[in-house]
């Protein structure tokens, strides 16, 4: 019985610490799987928390970039508007001081006018007076007898042949001295009607003066507006400045290269010319005085078309030269000259100079340049910010058409003044403004484009 106590003691010992093990891992086991809910938990909050704060990363980014875009447009589009209004303001500066000369000369015309009416009718006045006079003194007196009476009563048929002579030449006096008077009138009468004519002119010019004073102000201040605000954005618009110069200065070297080695080409060709026709010439000492007339003939005329190339560039320089001022403009229709040439004050960047190397003029969109004189197709290409550039040989000069969409020759063509060379690039980065920017060279010398066409 005793025995079979302690068997059981030991049995429910057993089991006792057996379901306590049990539960003590159970236990363990819920502890694990709870905190790994927790990290699992934790994990996810933390990844969502990434993506959201990644999302509002990206989307401050697209704003800031848009803002950078809006701006740097906006920034672009006061340049040009500003570029606009002062070329608008020096085309009215132009017109009022037109007028104002034009209302100058009017003026001295109307004194002119006025002092030679105040001379017309003094001289009728005289006319007049020394008219009566003389019809007073020569005249029969009509209380004693009329000319039939001053006829008839001559003393002889030869004195009353000399009366009868008389009256006729005093009839023909009177004639002519009546339509001198008759003139004079019409004479003054013209002068007032151009007098009248002329104080409309100038009423007129006045009124055009004054409406085109007030527009130069309006534009001034608005001008002046555009100034101000450009001012406040000197970060932006020097970074802009700073890429426009760069990709002039671009075009610059791109040209110069160009032109460099078209110098290079022509001398050597000049240079190989000549040892070719120094080997002929000594070719033909050679030979004996038994050559036919007909092989002198034929050396001479080989000669000749071997001078042909050297004198055809010489006159084509010398004409292009010799039409200075009067050169074709590089565009047809309306145009606006939005930059000079050579260096300028920047308008809104105190001791800020620009620098152009020609004109660039704004134009409708679908605008083509045209040659300004004949020459050749010396060059074509493309140049980040200019487009499709096309430059023509004229001699030693060149002329420059930067901002082509389309181009219409091709390299090595001779064309005649007036030819179309392209349409004009409308730019859609930039309002779709359409610019060509347009150059006259001297070889390498940049040249007042303004001084060259009409």
């Amino acid at each position: 019985m005793t025995l079979l106590r302690r068997i059981s003691y030991i049995l429910s010992a057993i089991i006792l610490t057996v379901a306590m093990s049990l539960d003590a891992e159970a236990a363990s086991q819920k502890r694990k799987t709870t905190q790994r809910r927790r990290q699992t938990t934790t994990t996810t909050r933390s990844a969502d928390k990434i993506k959201k704060e990644q999302s509002t990363t990206q989307r401050k980014i697209s704003e800031t970039s848009k803002r950078i875009t809006t701006t740097d447009k906006e920034l672009k589009r006061q340049l040009n508007s500003l570029n606009s209004l002062n070329a608008d303001i020096r085309q009215q500066d132009a017109t009022v001081h037109r007028l104002r000369t034009h209302i100058d000369s009017l003026g001295t015309a109307i004194t002119s006018t006025s002092d030679s009416i105040a001379i017309l009718e003094s001289n009728l006045n005289d006319l007049r007076t020394a008219y009566a006079k003389a019809l007073r003194s020569l005249q029969p007196s009509a209380g004693e007898m009329d000319a039939i009476a001053f006829v008839f009563s001559a003393g002889s048929f030869s004195e009353a042949y000399s009366r009868v002579r008389y009256l006729n030449r005093f009839s023909e006096w009177r004639r002519r001295k009546a339509a001198d008077i008759d003139q004079a009138i019409d004479r003054i009468s013209q002068r007032r009607q151009h007098l009248t004519g002329l104080r409309h002119q100038q009423d007129k010019a006045c009124r055009q003066a004054e409406e085109a004073r007030r527009s130069l102000s309006l534009k001034q201040n608005e001008s002046e507006k555009l100034v101000t605000n450009l001012r406040r954005q000197g970060t932006q618009l020097k970074a802009e400045l700073a890429r426009q110069k760069k990709q002039a200065q671009a075009l610059d070297r791109e040209l110069d290269r160009i032109i460099a080695a078209e110098q290079q080409r022509i001398a050597r060709e000049e240079a190989a010319r000549k040892a070719k026709e120094a080997k002929n010439t000594k070719t033909t000492t050679r030979t004996t005085s038994s050559d036919t007339p007909s092989a002198r003939a034929i050396a001479s005329s080989r000669a000749e078309t071997r001078s042909a190339a050297t004198t055809s560039a010489t006159q084509l320089s010398g004409s292009f030269s010799a039409n200075k001022g009067q050169l074709l403009f590089p565009v047809s229709g309306r145009y606006k000259i939005v930059r000079q040439f050579g260096r300028q004050p920047h308008p809104t960047q105190r001791h800020v100079v620009t620098d152009n190397s020609g004109i660039d003029i704004e134009v409708p969109t679908g605008t083509s340049a045209r040659a300004v004189f004949d020459g050749t197709v010396s060059a074509i290409f493309r140049q980040d910010g200019f487009n499709t550039i096309v430059m023509l040989r004229h001699g030693k000069y060149l002329t420059v058409y930067a901002g082509l969409s389309a181009c219409n020759v091709r390299q090595g063509q001779h064309i005649k003044a007036g030819h179309l060379l392209g349409s004009i690039h409308s730019d859609p980065a930039d309002d779709n403004r359409t610019i060509l920017h347009f150059e006259v060279r001297d070889e390498r010398q940049k040249l007042n484009p303004i001084l060259w066409v009409k």
